[in-house]
């Protein structure tokens, strides 16, 4: 009977144990090994809620610093010794006293400021009393000052204009009028100064063409009201170097004109003052008025500019050649009339769009006038009759 009885017991309760299992299984709690015994129906665990705990605000205490009493740093007086400038090398240098400041100060915690004490007295001392070897040796001449400041830049050459004399004598030239002027800064003239220019222009020759005139006219800065000063002393010094500057005078008016730097009012003047009764045998005047004849169809060669006109032409025209004797007057006129003619192409009388019957009526008495003419039918005897021919 035990044994069927304890194989009674061993035999599970299938019903009640799979639900324990059941419920075990849905607790998450483990099955209880073989052998213990079962805690019967699973207990489920109250969760706990946990309450928040307010955290009080810590104040701090404000810790009241004590002043610290800092010791007063008693600062020895150095005495400087007074540097003798431009002293004799090898003088022996003063000793300046130092006092020493108290080793001990009455206030705590001044270890620190007294050792401060001790290295600026310790840095002081050798500054005010250096040994002979240290001292440095003072020139008898120089002094600090006079080493200190810079060596003054040489002001720069204002005649740079002299290392071009041989190689280039015009720009050297017109250097040399920048610097000394013709009028000075009160506007005075300056005739010498002109007359050394003049020499360098005619006699040396340092221009190559009548065309440099215009710079060089530039060069003078001659004020505009008073051209006359120095182109009539041009004129009349050129007129002495006929040899040298053969029929030179009349283009370097024309290029003066043509350059705008002499007005038509100046050269005649000129004119009439350097040429006065001059035979002009170079025909200067008649090749001045022929480079600046007004363009047109039959004077490809002309000038052209606005305003400039055959009567402008004219005028000048007559208030130039009228500056020659007579007779040298009435030849240019006529080689200049027969050139206009010969390079236009054909006679005067058959340009009608310059030469109308009035310019040639103008012409012809004008002829006379410096041929001591009363009739112009005197004129064929003198004169190609090709040139008026209507």
């Amino acid at each position: 009977h035990l044994g069927s009885r304890s194989g009674y017991l061993k035999q599970p309760n299938n019903f009640g144990e799979a639900e324990v299992l059941t419920s075990m299984a849905t607790t998450g709690q483990k099955r209880p090994a073989e052998g213990q015994p079962s805690s019967g129906p699973p207990v489920a665990k109250a969760r706990i809620a946990k309450a928040p705990v307010a955290k009080a605000p810590v104040a701090k205490a404000q810790v009241a610093k004590a002043p610290v009493a800092k010791a007063p740093v008693t600062k020895a007086p150095v005495a400087k010794a007074p540097v003798a400038k431009a002293s004799v090398a090898n003088a022996p240098a003063a000793t300046a006293p130092v006092t020493k400041a108290p080793a001990k100060a009455p206030v705590t915690k001044a270890k620190a400021p007294l050792a401060k004490a001790k290295a600026s007295v310790a840095k002081a001392s050798p500054a005010a009393s250096p040994t002979p070897e240290a001292s440095p040796v003072a020139s008898p001449t120089a002094s600090p000052t006079a080493a200190a400041s810079p060596t003054p830049a040489p002001a720069p050459r204002t005649d740079t204009w002299r290392d071009f004399e041989e190689s280039d004598p015009m720009y050297a030239l017109i250097g040399e009028m920048h610097q000394d002027k013709i009028f000075d800064k009160d506007g005075t003239f300056r005739p010498a100064t002109l007359d050394k220019y003049l020499h360098k222009l005619f006699v040396q020759r340092v221009l190559k063409k009548p065309k440099d005139w215009v710079e060089i006219w530039a060069a003078m800065d001659v004020p505009v009201d008073r051209q006359s000063l120095v182109l009539e002393p041009a004129l009349r010094f050129g007129l002495q170097q006929d040899a040298q500057w053969p029929k030179g005078l009349g283009r370097v008016l024309a290029e003066l004109l043509k350059g705008h730097r002499v007005k038509t009012k100046f050269i005649e003047e000129s004119v009439q003052g350097a040429f006065k009764e001059h035979a002009d045998a170079d025909r200067n005047i008649a090749e001045f008025l022929y480079l600046i004849f007004p363009r047109g169809a039959a004077s490809p060669w002309g000038w052209s500019r606005i305003g400039w006109s055959w009567q402008e032409w004219w005028k000048i025209l007559e208030r130039t050649l009228c500056a020659l004797e007579s007779s040298a007057a009435f030849d240019s006129l006529a080689a200049l009339l027969d050139r206009i003619a010969a390079e236009g192409g054909t006679e005067l009388a058959k340009q009608p769009q310059i030469w109308n019957e009035k310019r040639l009526t103008m012409a012809r008495t004008q002829l006379c006038k410096f041929g001591g003419l009363e009739d112009e039918r005197d004129l064929t005897a003198c004169l190609d009759t090709m040139l008026f021919v209507s």
